[in-house]
């Protein structure tokens, strides 16, 4: 008998990423469908497309004042 339990080690950054990336759409409107049960890795955008670009640019401006702030 092995007394070794399995473990799944899973990369939750990405589904963390989704998800702010879901509540920052929510501002301009869209939206953002996340499935990562089961061994999933699906993210589909709902909304205007041309505005995919506005939401990345808030985002990225997110990660950028936290180095900033780190600097400090």
């Amino acid at each position: 008998m092995n007394p070794m339990v399995p473990v799944t080690f899973e990369d939750t950054n990405v589904e963390v990423l989704a998800r702010i990336v879901k509540a920052t759409s929510e501002k301009f409107d869209c939206t953002m469908e996340i499935d990562f049960k089961d061994g999933n890795r699906k993210t589909e955008f709902i909304g205007d497309d041309a505005l995919k670009a506005f939401i990345a640019e808030e985002v990225e401006d997110m990660f950028r004042r936290g180095k900033k702030q780190e600097k400090k």
